[in-house]
């Protein structure tokens, strides 16, 4: 696909990093936005009224020939009690220089249109309304670009908790992406779609398969599940991640020498877990597998300078990583 001057090439992208690293030291720490809509269950999430969110934007850069555009979902804000073993001293600070409400954590929710030859390929879908009116901006976002529903070919998960799969699914449970193929990592599908782990769950978790459950009747006999080790597409191929979800999984998109690395819900707060790799949060089904990808994926992107993107990284949540002792910093790009 030809540069149309209206995207910024990797080279660009890492140019304007670094060369205002001073600038954007911080630009992306306190996030905008204020509370979700009542009626989510206590996994976390706030139960306050909250405002409706409008953001009409989207970011557009190229990795290769490969035109990558970030989207953006919403806000969603969270119990700061998530982080229930962070020490309290450090998280209190770092709420503090974060600017967040008190005893909560916003979070943006963001998700990624890739263009590969002539194929539209949507990484994660957003909320839909199953968070409240801060979010489900996902159609809008789409079609401020000129991209309706049905022209997306494929839908590939990072996982399957609902701010991923919401936006699958209409709220009468169609199918929003009619002409897509659904493709997911097979121990997320198993996990999620099983009917045996479902009816065994508390009330509370039954709403977290929400999403997934949609999802699985609405494209029926249009997905396509895959192994750690198999190839999703080409110049896409999957990092296995577990531990925030049972199949967790990030994406390394390769064009050429070009390459970035989409890594899901690695970091479910950027406000505290770039100091702090080794927090948890209650949101990760195995924390010591958690915090083990999270460093993994923190060592090799820092090291190899690779630009990341992340779905509750400060919108549009693409920029790199350099150390600072044993603590990282995450530079926005664009």
């Amino acid at each position: 696909m030809a540069h149309t001057g209206n995207e910024l090439t990797i080279g660009e992208i890492f140019s304007m990093t670094f060369n205002r690293r001073a600038f954007l030291q911080g630009s992306g720490a306190a996030l905008s936005g204020t509370a979700l809509a009542s009626g989510v269950p206590s996994m976390g999430f706030a139960q306050s009224p909250g405002r409706t969110m409008v953001m009409n934007d989207s970011k557009t850069w190229m990795i290769g020939d490969i035109r990558c555009t970030a989207l953006f979902d919403g806000i969603v804000q969270v119990d700061a009690a998530i982080f229930d073993t962070a020490e309290p001293e450090a998280f209190a600070m770092l709420m503090e220089q974060t600017h967040q409400p008190q005893g909560k954590i916003n979070l943006d929710v963001n998700a990624y249109l890739l263009e590969i030859g002539t194929q539209k390929l949507l990484i994660d879908t957003g909320t839909r309304d199953l968070y409240g009116p801060t979010l489900g901006r996902l159609p809008d976002q789409l079609a401020a670009i000129g991209v309706s529903a049905d022209h997306i070919d494929k839908v590939v998960l990072t996982h399957m908790h609902n701010d991923h799969t919401g936006g699958l699914t209409s709220a009468t449970g169609s199918a929003v992406f009619t002409n897509a193929e659904l493709i997911v990592p097979a121990a997320e599908w198993d996990f999620w779609t099983n009917e045996a782990i479902y009816a065994n769950a508390s009330d509370g978790f039954r709403f977290s398969f929400t999403g997934a459950r949609a999802a699985a009747a609405a494209y029926a006999g249009k997905v396509r599940v895959f192994g750690a080790r198999d190839e999703v597409l080409p110049g896409l191929s999957p990092i296995s991640l577990p531990g925030h979800s049972i199949g967790h999984t990030g994406y390394r998109l390769s064009a050429g020498s070009d390459q970035m690395v989409i890594w899901g819900d690695c970091v479910v707060s950027p406000q505290v877990q770039f100091d702090h790799p080794e927090w948890a949060s209650t949101f990760d089904a195995d924390a010591a597998s958690s915090i083990a990808s999270r460093r993994r994926i923190f060592d090799e992107t820092a090291t190899d300078m690779i630009l990341v993107a992340g779905m509750h990284l400060p919108f549009p949540g693409v920029g790199y990583l350099s150390r600072r002792g044993g603590r990282f910093r995450f530079d926005p790009a664009i």
